[in-house]
Formats: structure tokens, C-alpha cells, sequence
């Protein structure tokens, strides 16, 4: 497709994420990786800080909004067995390239939609591009890094994901503090749209290819890194399915915070619209820091262990703000501060995923881990959950602390592989 660069070595079976790259390379692939993971999540949350906002200039309600978080979600799915197929196929960078334009634009589109159905369009065709990066990132990283640290870099990588959330929410609140509400998320999503597609434009030019999978590619055969074509290993397909089960657990307790706590600290807890951003600014930063200490952690107890004990720190955060005072705003407040750290196995997650895969269909396998789990944990699940609690988002939010104990679950079942090395082979 274009975007490939460089020859495998003469040796595939000698190429490892630890010797393969020059110090050059490699912070490349992680300033990439961070980047790309940084702006996916801002494009991801593009919906859930303006909430009703849209549902005001579309004249739809809140909940039909939620319904378009859903199918964005669901979209992702279909997104991340795409790209993934590309990137195993064609190259980590053709893939990257292509889904950060794709989403790109949609965003800058649905900036000017009129009509909410057209908007709908936008942010389905969004989900799609959005789908593939997950799986290509944490593809990148894991095919460069060394092993020794690698929990920690990975938690540092998947914080970017959460760190997105809050550059969108400043802008979205600059934006429409300056501009209004209609004409303040409209210019906050075409701002947002132009930045990513210029990191689209410069992967394009100065991202290296991956030489673990271009010696993979050289040892197989162009035809064998496609992975289904792969044959069948049962180890593999059993742990994935309950990774994916501790993933949707993880992301069903993320959403029900990212979906539900802007909301909720504007109409349930009636926090003003600059006191919320802060609010949430902190629980971003919260988050962030959760990430690097159970990735940190993730190296010295291993992937399995480390989500145990995020995931018990999550049920016990959402049980408490499940029984939290909310006629007192300060209490509610302060409760909330538990589930923005609920999911802190997202910290050891993405590093996990991406270990357990092999090269030749690392991207594949890992996006369809990932993107199932998001359509399931923060596209049904919340719609799910809105409904279960008819409309009152306290119980909606805290509701997170299933999801929490389904990831608890669910990694219980799951090889630890903290000590992988990443090889073309393997």
C-alpha cells in the first residue's frame, strides 16, 4: 500500500522488540504510538463532554445521544478486524495512516452536519476508523520495546488514552464557553479533526515501519500473516476469550464514569459547567496515575495478578459511590473521585493484550479483543445501564462496579505473559 519501508534482516528468527531498532527508531514508534493513542481518545470522547449540547442542536434527547456513543462503538468492532487485517498485512504504518485520516475528516465533517442523521454518519464511519487503533498502536509498541519495563511504558502509553479525554474536554469547554453551545462544540470538533489529520500527514512521512513484522512477514510469507489463515491454537483462542471478558469488564466500569460523570455533575449534583471540567480534570489526572501504578506494578507481580488487584480496587470504588450521599454535592463529589480510578487495569491491559498475540497476527488479535470489549463495555453496557436505572444516572454510574467484577473474573483464566520476549516468531 505505500507505507512500508526498510527490508527484513537476513535472520527473521534473531529480530526482537529488543535489538531490532536504533535509539532513533524506536523513540519514533513511541512518540507515534503515544500521539496516536493520545488523539484516538480524543476523538473517542468527542461525544460524551458536550452531551447535551448536541442533544440541544439536534433536538434529540440525551439518551438518543448515548444511542450514538453505542453505534460508534459497535462500529469499532467492524473497524478493528479491518485494520487490524491491514496491519498485519500490509504494515503497522499503512494501517495507522489510513484510520487517523479516516477519523480525521469524519470529525471535521460532523463539525458542519446540519441534521442528525448526517452527524449519525459521521460518527459511525468515526468508529470504524477508530477501530483500528488499539491493536496497531500497542502492535508498534510491544514489537520495539524492551521487556524489562515494558508494563510500565504500556501503562504510560494507555494513560494517553484517558489524557485524550482531557484535552477534549478543555477544548470542548473552551470552545463553548467562548462560542456558545451550538457554535462551541461545532468548532471544537473541526479544531480537534485538523489537528489529528496533520499527525496523520506526518506518520505518513517519518513513522518506521515495524522490523519485527517484516521479518515475521519474511519468515512466513506474505499469505501466512493473514491471520485466518493462521492454524487453529486452542491455548491462545481460550485465554482471548477471557481476555476479552476482562476487558469488556474494564471498559464497562471506564464508560460508566467517561459516559455518565459529566452529566451527572451538572444536573444530578447541579455543579457548574466550570466547576465539572475541573472536576473532571482531576479525575482525569486520578486516572492517569492509577494507569502507571498498576503497569508498574504489572512488572514486578505479573499482568494477571496486577489486574486482580485493580479490579477489586474498582469494585470497592464503585460500591462506595453506589451508597454516597448525593444530596450533599461535596459528598457526591468527593465519592466520584472512586470511580475515576475503578479501571485502573487499563494500565496493565494493553500491554497484556498485545504480549499474549503473536506477531503474525498481533494487530488482528488484539483489536478483536479490544474492539469487542468497547462495543460491549462502553457501547452496550452503558445504554444498557442508563435504562436499567430508568434514567437516573447516580445508579447508572455506579452500576460501573459489575463491569469491575467481571474483569476480576475474568483474568483469573488468562496466561500471564510479562516475561514474553517479542520476536518475529512469537
Amino acid at each position: 500500500m505505500g507505507f512500508s519501508s526498510g527490508a527484513a534482516p537476513e535472520h527473521p528468527a534473531a529480530v526482537t522488540a529488543a535489538t531490532a531498532y536504533t535509539s532513533r527508531e524506536r523513540r519514533l514508534i513511541l512518540l507515534f504510538a503515544i500521539v496516536g493513542a493520545l488523539i484516538e481518545s480524543m476523538e473517542l470522547n468527542l461525544l460524551s463532554f458536550p452531551l447535551t449540547d448536541l442533544a440541544a442542536s439536534f433536538a434529540v434527547s440525551t439518551q438518543s445521544v448515548v444511542g450514538v456513543i453505542t453505534l460508534q462503538s459497535l462500529a469499532s468492532i467492524a473497524g478493528g478486524f479491518l485494520f487490524g487485517w491491514i496491519a498485519d498485512r500490509w504494515g503497522r504504518k499503512a494501517s495507522y495512516v489510513t484510520f487517523t485520516a479516516m477519523y480525521s475528516i469524519a470529525a471535521v465533517v460532523g463539525g458542519f452536519a446540519q441534521d442528525y442523521t448526517t452527524f449519525t454518519l459521521t460518527r459511525a464511519i468515526a468508529g470504524l476508523a477508530m477501530g483500528g487503533a488499539f491493536g496497531v498502536i500497542f502492535a508498534m509498541f510491544a514489537e520495539s520495546w524492551k521487556s524489562r519495563k515494558r508494563g510500565f511504558m504500556g501503562a504510560v502509553l494507555q494513560g494517553m488514552f484517558i489524557a485524550g479525554t482531557l484535552i477534549t474536554q478543555l477544548v470542548l469547554y473552551t470552545t463553548i464557553s467562548a462560542l456558545g453551545s451550538d457554535a462551541g462544540w461545532r468548532t471544537g470538533f473541526v479544531a480537534i479533526g485538523l489537528g489529528c489529520l496533520l499527525i496523520a500527514g506526518t506518520a505518513a512521512l517519518w513513522l518506521p515501519e515495524s522490523k519485527v513484522w517484516l521479518a515475521a512477514k519474511d519468515e512466513a510469507g506474505a499469505t501466512a500473516a493473514a491471520p485466518v489463515r493462521a492454524k487453529p491454537d486452542w491455548s491462545v483462542i481460550r485465554g482471548a476469550v477471557f481476555l476479552t471478558l476482562t476487558t469488556t469488564g474494564v471498559f464497562a466500569a471506564s464508560y460508566s464514569y467517561i459516559t455518565f460523570a459529566p452529566t451527572y455533575l451538572r444536573e444530578t449534583a447541579g455543579v457548574s459547567l466550570t466547576a465539572s471540567t475541573i472536576i473532571l480534570t482531576v479525575g482525569t489526572l486520578l486516572g492517569i496515575a492509577s494507569y502507571v501504578v498498576a503497569g508498574t506494578l504489572s512488572d514486578r507481580v505479573g499482568r494477571r495478578r496486577a489486574t486482580l488487584y485493580a479490579s477489586v480496587v474498582g469494585v470497592a470504588a464503585f460500591g462506595a459511590f453506589a451508597f454516597a450521599d448525593i444530596g450533599s454535592p461535596s459528598v457526591a463529589v468527593i465519592a466520584l473521585m472512586g470511580p475515576a480510578i475503578g479501571y485502573a487495569g487499563f494500565g496493565v491491559l494493553g500491554t497484556w493484550i498485545s504480549e499474549f498475540y503473536p506477531t503474525r497476527y498481533r494487530a488482528f488479535g488484539s483489536n478483536a479483543t479490544y474492539y469487542v470489549a468497547r462495543g460491549l463495555g462502553s457501547g452496550l453496557f452503558p445504554l444498557g445501564a442508563v435504562a436499567l436505572a430508568g434514567g437516573d444516572l447516580h445508579i447508572a454510574l455506579a452500576l460501573g462496579g459489575v463491569g469491575a467484577l467481571v474483569g476480576l473474573v475474568g483474568c483469573l483464566f488468562v496466561q500471564d505473559t510479562a516475561d514474553r520476549v517479542i520476536s518475529a516468531g512469537s
